[in-house]
């Protein structure tokens, strides 16, 4: 691992907080929770000797498949094929036709939305952690938009009623475009 590559959570990293399937310990469900895919391992090892998990914790993480590295120069190569994948001879010609559950504008706006709902969270500090499981269960922008009440309250408990107003108007803006 690299101090640039990526780090994010795998597969069974979101599962294990999911379904709480892993034994993991308070600290390390917590660092797990912190992982978000948007920084460097270097970043993410500054973060992590802050918390109780420590570095080690991190490392741990790493060695059970809870969270993967992304080396910095894939992110830029295209995907290679699964191992013993045969090429597909007519695309999705087997694949059923699914109705659509959001609109384009509603990705639109959860696309938006979120980035600003984890800001928020981040700011709350550690009181942030379940409405950080919250958010990141929000698969639209509807329902982030419901949590919107519940992290402003939480928010102005934390940082004071200005920082309240920020978010609120931030949010506003976001809607209004």
């Amino acid at each position: 691992m690299q101090p640039g590559d990526r780090v994010r959570k795998s597969l069974a990293g979101r599962a294990a907080l999911a379904d709480r399937s892993q034994q993991l310990s308070a600290p390390l469900r917590t660092l797990l929770l912190m992982i978000y895919g948007d920084k460097t391992a270097a970043e993410y090892s500054e973060i992590a000797a802050k918390l109780p998990a420590g570095r080690e914790g991190f490392k741990q993480l790493i060695d059970q498949g809870l969270v993967e590295v992304v080396p910095g120069d894939a992110l830029l190569a295209p995907a290679p094929p699964p191992a013993g994948s045969e090429p597909l001879q007519a695309p999705l010609a087997d694949v059923e036709a699914v109705e659509a559950t959001h609109t384009i504008d509603e990705a639109k706006l959860q696309r938006a939305l979120y980035p600003e709902f984890v800001k928020c969270v981040a700011a709350i500090g550690w009181r942030g952690v379940f409405l950080q499981q919250k958010v990141e269960r929000a698969m639209s922008g509807k329902e982030l938009l419901l949590l919107r009440g519940e992290l402003e309250t939480a928010l102005a408990k934390a940082k004071g009623e200005p920082a309240r107003q920020e978010f609120s108007q931030r949010i506003d803006f976001l809607l209004s475009q």
